[in-house]
């Protein structure tokens, strides 16, 4: 009787330890861990859940002149227990107005966040001096006054 060859014995005795030993490598260089992410799309695509990469734009309740006339500050309030990651800022100037428009990382519907404020600010360069155009909260398609008093920390 002739034993069989190695590809008809797989998954026999002979070669599992092979098998594990490939396994544990696999394992320890991320190879499954890897695959594991590749193919399960984890909690990001459950329904009812924006994606991950998806950004939430967000107002903001106070702008000031800088001293540098070529500069926006923009304030917005933050929670302690949900702060905002990511903040980026899109600017659409035109000859009355500048639109700002604040987005950030996407925050779960279903997080308990405070009501605490903590307040932040976003340094908006213009192309040419704000003067007298209007600025406008873009998340909100409604102007915000142009404050006068001092510009907070942040």
């Amino acid at each position: 009787m002739t034993e069989p060859s190695a590809s008809a014995r797989w998954p026999g005795t002979m070669n599992r330890r092979r098998w594990v030993i490939l396994v544990a490598v696999a394992v320890g260089a991320g190879v499954l861990g890897t695959l594991i992410g590749v193919l399960m799309p984890w909690n990001d695509e459950r329904p009812g859940r924006p994606p991950a990469s998806q950004r939430q734009a967000f107002g903001f309740d106070a702008a000031y002149a800088d001293p540098d006339p070529l500069v926006l500050v923009v304030r917005y309030g933050d929670s302690s227990s949900c702060p905002s990651a990511a903040v980026r800022h899109t600017v659409v100037q035109e000859p009355t107005r500048v639109v700002v428009t604040l987005t950030r990382a996407s925050i779960p519907a279903d997080r308990a966040c405070t009501s605490d404020y903590g307040a932040k600010v976003v340094r908006i360069s213009l192309a040419r001096p704000l003067g007298s155009r209007t600025v406008i909260d873009g998340s909100r398609a409604r102007p915000v006054p142009l404050s006068t008093g001092t510009q907070p920390f942040g």
